[in-house]
């Protein structure tokens, strides 16, 4: 390079990315800008293998959105075969093909997105081509390879593409259900409770340990499965701050709270979504969730417990896993933005009776360990805050029944090619 070309470079990349959605350290969407440009010189089609996570993350929010208002997304397939959750060699983590085309007319209403979920990603060129050819001609389902959804045009340029969370279209479609207040009105967790502090965080200003501290401060560290059981867990850490950083130790010590939500969670084995603590604590693979009690109008413990069953119930686990960050299914992360858009009821609007019931089933079933999640349908735990959230929401019961045993059949949780379960 000469000074002078390397000049005209920086020229041309500010001029192509100027004025778009997208940050130059993401390669995905720096090349879909990139398609972008080259295909305005034509009239092609752009395809392209993306990280699954570009479909539901908030960063990727824009690059969604501008998509969406300049092409018609024809397809989107994304595998939830556990063997292979990828297109591409050499990663090992969630991928999608993004088929679109580009939509010029003000006047022609966009046909639907086609959203393919396989079931079994193809392992040879034959297998590929076949099920190109299904997809090609809405085979999909009656082949057996996978499920698809229609998204409508305006979701879409929306950003919303959540359709590639489930396999299951009819737990897709709860999912909107609850979106849409038909379950019970619902607001976004955000709303009435402060979540936080991460635990990067936690993880940069304290050091822990297994033996008491001078400081009294406690954790609960770690998310391990075999030993977070029950929705009523424990500290497993002694923390301290580390040198030079007690002032802001202080500050998020602060923050600490006894209900506590996850940040990464190993779906085969997990038991438990959300914990509450005899005291309050800070986390690390667990954030604190303290409820607005001056927007809640009820008392703290009685805000915890309730949401706490919520959480753990068959329509919680639904709202918190269409939220996910899935760049690995089995083993998806949540960030504080994701776990402030979680789902949970307008307890406000429902009054003081469901509240108290939801906080009454927590208390009757808070030291009995849940079952993992794959085990669902078998859970008596799962089943009795079920119960207990079919009273309070009055929603049918048998419409949970449905969702839990959906949901112990999905690939991301069972970590097992697709079987469905009998009733």
């Amino acid at each position: 390079f000469t000074p002078d070309n390397e000049r005209k470079m920086k020229a041309r990349e500010k001029a192509l990315f100027s004025k778009t959605p997208v940050h130059l350290s993401s390669n995905g969407n720096a090349f879909i800008i990139l398609a972008d440009f080259m295909r305005k010189s034509g009239n092609g089609k752009i395809a392209a293998i993306l990280p699954l996570v570009t479909a539901t993350n908030a960063s990727a929010l824009e690059i969604r959105q501008f998509i969406g208002k300049y092409y018609h997304v024809e397809h989107i397939v994304t595998s939830h075969d556990p063997r292979r959750i990828y297109f591409s060699e050499n990663t090992q983590i969630g991928e999608m093909l993004l088929v679109c085309r580009a939509w010029d007319s003000v006047k022609d209403a966009k046909p639907p997105t086609k959203v393919v979920n396989l079931a079994v990603n193809p392992a040879t060129p034959a297998d590929a081509y076949a099920t190109a050819d299904a997809i090609r001609n809405n085979a999909v389902a009656s082949r057996e390879l996978g499920t698809i959804q229609e998204v409508s045009p305006q979701e879409i340029e929306n950003g919303d593409w959540g359709a590639v969370q489930f396999l299951s279209p009819a737990l897709r479609s709860e999912f909107v259900a609850l979106h849409q207040n038909e379950f019970a009105p619902s607001l976004p967790l955000g709303n009435i409770a402060n979540i936080g502090p991460d635990g990067r965080i936690a993880r940069g200003m304290f050091q822990r340990s297994t033996l008491p501290t001078a400081s009294g401060m406690t954790a609960l560290w770690d998310h391990k499965t075999d030993i977070t059981q029950s929705m009523l867990a424990q500290t497993d850490s002694f923390i301290t701050p580390k040198p030079g950083k007690d002032a802001q130790a202080k500050r998020y010590w602060e923050q600490r709270g006894a209900l506590l939500l996850p940040t990464r969670i190993n779906l085969p084995t997990v038991r438990t979504l959300s914990v509450r603590l005899p005291e309050s604590a800070l986390g690390s693979a667990w954030v604190p969730c303290k409820p607005n009690i001056e927007a809640l109008d009820i008392p703290q413990e009685i805000a915890e417990k309730a949401l706490c069953a919520y959480l753990n119930s068959s329509i919680g686990v639904l709202a918190i896993l269409g939220e996910r960050s899935n760049k690995k299914p089995t083993y998806p992360n949540l960030s504080l933005d994701d776990l402030r858009r979680v789902l949970v009821p307008d307890f406000p609007t429902l009054g003081d009776n469901a509240i108290r019931h939801l906080a009454a089933a927590y208390d009757a079933q808070c030291q009995t360990p849940l079952l993992p999640l794959p085990q669902m349908p078998a859970d008596p735990v799962r089943r009795a805050l079920d119960n207990a959230v079919s009273h309070a929401l009055a929603i049918p019961s048998e419409r949970l029944a449905r969702i839990r045993r959906n949901l112990a059949a999905e690939p991301s949780i069972t970590a097992k090619p697709y079987a469905p379960l009998t009733p």
